[in-house]
């Protein structure tokens, strides 16, 4: 099994990088280009092959290695790049459990049948059968080279042709089932296309992952039929054509969302190729994080007999608040600082002339549209024109819904002057006073006010649950390779944390715990990352000396039984403080009697003195709590344990 090191060796981080950003030119021993994470004329994001970094001297001021330049530019989570690159580097983490195993055989099964449905849709399409649906095709503008590289093709009208068909090439009847492509009926499985225009749909890694199908006869229902949810196929999260349109994308730092794949088609034909398909009225916020992957300036084009139904308007509503957040910093009339959120996507909507979509404008006017895309309007304003169009002025419920409505938007905005002109706006359009639309917007976003230094450090200890000395105990076990013959010893009811006793156990039963994080239930996969980031300062289990090791493992134990026993002890020797009081105030209690609570709250009292004194690394001889003889301990010169100092625990 490999390692992370093993990962970025075997990746060149220069063809990594020009597969995302073709500028890349090399300049000496490094290589440079625009930086792909903001706009820029002169080129300021440098790549260093011997370093096997990149870094942009630019306004982002960042950089890191191979696996940082792909998190960072697919918007993904550590874990997920990690695999990504594993995968492109042909590096084997670690060895897939059985259900992985299991699931991967299965998706690869479901995509070549895809494939292999693909392949025979296409040659329908050309056959005898096909005529009608080619000459449709034909009609809509899709020339040979253009069904080509689309891959377009016809699902005969036949109930089982598609099905005999993979079946006789070794896939099953589960197969089928899976990818979406049959349909169990009382006769046995049929096809689910049955005279359609096919349109095979790709993810962006061109996986062959689902269909879309339009009816050619006119009484079929529905219009447009896609593949249903499976293992590949997901149509919320899933955009037709992201697969050519995504390296466009990233050079032109734009994407267009249209709603249909002949609108798709017809653009890159006409040249436009940053363009892609939402498969439906409206976008999701699964395909918007998808769309963010490649850039975050989103144009939504629009027909102009949709643009302002109550579906298009919701999805813009849902593009508009999950495009991605940052916080801001802002001042408030008092001069004080509050943190807001603002859309970190540049999102704005093209709205067509009435009657048109864009497979017929490009098609008829290909300058027009470019020219209807450069002036794209804000969301904002598409919003305030398409609800003020839907409104009745003279009924004030229907004003009140309509400010309701836009309110959302224009909290959202922080610049103040941009805020300004809208909330004049939503003034106008609701018949109220400023006043009035600013308390609204007070009420639906309240700014959080910066937190003091004492709330700041009361929320760090309201977070930090785990002890330290279970941490600093999971720490050298973790990150120290001769710890564990000592921590094969230990008891595991030594964590009083649940979490992190579970950690304990895994450690327990494999010798290489990071390799098997992605085997880890979530909380406790969280806790590993917790406890490998915060070894660092004043504590480092690297600088502790091999012979040290196991000294420190057990003393840091028997101190966390230590403050256990002394923990369940307090309660007990308040008890019996406070009956010794309460007795003395009574003056009634019998002499012998106060004597004996006496003699037990001494005793207590000693027991808790040689706790904390063994607790705090001193060797304590002792034949009652009574009499004890205190010497001092070994220290850091001993045994590298740092034994006065209680916060070890």
């Amino acid at each position: 099994m490999g390692t992370i090191e093993d990962v970025k060796a075997q990746l060149d981080i220069v063809e990594t990088v020009r597969g995302y950003v073709p500028a890349l030119k090399k300049v000496g021993r490094s290589w440079k280009a625009p930086c792909p994470f903001h706009s820029e004329r002169t080129p300021s994001f440098i790549v260093e092959p011997e370093r096997g970094t990149w870094h942009c001297f630019g306004s982002c001021s960042t950089g890191g290695d191979v696996i940082g330049f792909v998190q960072r530019i697919e918007h993904l989570e550590f874990r997920d790049a990690l695999q990504m690159c594993a995968q492109r580097a042909g590096v084997e983490l670690r060895q897939p459990s059985a259900r992985e195993r299991q699931e991967r055989e299965v998706h690869e099964r479901l995509l070549r049948a895809n494939e292999a449905a693909a392949v025979y849709f296409q040659a329908a399409l050309t056959g005898p059968a096909g005529a009608k649906a080619l000459a449709y095709a034909e009609q809509r503008g899709l020339d040979q080279g253009a069904r080509d590289i689309w891959q377009i093709g016809y699902a005969p009208d036949d109930w089982r042709g598609l099905v005999e068909h993979l079946l006789a090439r070794g896939f099953t009847e589960a197969d089928l089932r899976e990818a979406g492509l049959g349909i169990d009926g009382d006769r046995g499985m049929y096809d689910r296309f049955r005279d359609r225009l096919m349109y095979p749909t790709r993810d962006a890694r061109g996986r062959m992952i689902g269909f879309g199908a339009r009816a050619l006869s006119p009484d079929q229902e529905p219009k447009y039929l896609n593949t249903p949810q499976t293992p590949l196929f997901d149509k919320s999260g899933s955009l037709y054509g992201i697969d050519r349109a995504g390296e466009e994308a990233r050079r032109s730092d734009r994407m267009v969302v249209v709603e249909g794949y002949m609108d798709v088609i017809a653009c890159h034909q006409a040249g436009i190729r940053n363009v892609v398909a939402s498969m439906g009225t409206s976008i999701t916020e699964k395909q918007m994080t998808l769309l963010q992957r490649y850039t975050q300036k989103v144009r939504l084009m629009l027909d102009g007999d949709a643009a302002g139904s109550a579906a298009m308007l919701r999805g813009i509503g849902v593009v508009a608040s999950t495009s991605g957040q940052e916080t801001v910093a802002t001042h408030d009339w008092r001069g004080l600082i509050s943190y807001q959120y603002q859309s970190k996507a540049d999102i704005r909507v093209v709205v067509l002339p009435p009657g048109e979509d864009p497979d017929s404008l490009v098609r008829s006017d290909p300058e027009r549209l470019k020219a209807l895309l450069e002036g794209a309007k804000p969301v904002a304003d598409h919003l305030f024109a398409a609800i003020e169009a839907d409104m009745d002025a003279s009924n004030p419920q229907s004003r009140s819904q309509a400010v309701e409505t836009l309110a959302p938007t224009v909290s959202g905005i922080v610049d103040p002057v941009v805020r300004a002109h809208y909330v004049q706006r939503l003034a106008r359009l609701g018949q109220v006073e400023e006043r009035t639309v600013l308390a609204l917007l007070s009420r639906g976003s309240r700014p959080a006010a910066v937190p003091s230094q004492a709330e700041v450090t009361r929320m760090a200890k309201a977070v930090a649950v785990v002890p330290d000395g279970e941490m600093q105990l999971l720490q050298l076990l973790l990150l120290r390779d001769d710890a564990r013959d000592a921590g094969l010893e230990l008891d595991a009811d030594v964590f009083e944390d649940s979490t992190n006793r579970r950690l304990y156990d895994a450690w327990l039963e494999v010798d290489d715990l990071e390799a098997h994080a992605l085997d880890l239930d979530e909380d406790v996969a969280e806790r590993l990352g917790t406890v490998q980031a915060s070894a660092v300062g004043a504590w480092d289990p690297a600088a502790i000396e091999m012979k040290h090791i196991r000294p420190r493992v057990e003393e840091i134990a028997k101190r966390l039984r230590l403050r256990r026993a002394q923990s369940r002890l307090i309660p007990v020797a308040v008890a019996q403080a406070t009956a010794v009081l309460e007795a003395r105030r009574a003056d009634t209690t019998p002499a012998a009697e106060l004597e004996e609570l006496q003699t037990e709250l001494a005793a207590m009292d000693a027991q808790g003195r040689v706790l904390v004194r063994r607790a705090a690394g001193a060797r304590v001889e002792t034949t009652s709590y009574s009499e004890e003889t205190v010497s001092s301990g070994p220290g850091v010169g001993g045994n590298g344990v740092e034994g006065a100092h209680d916060s070890d625990i």
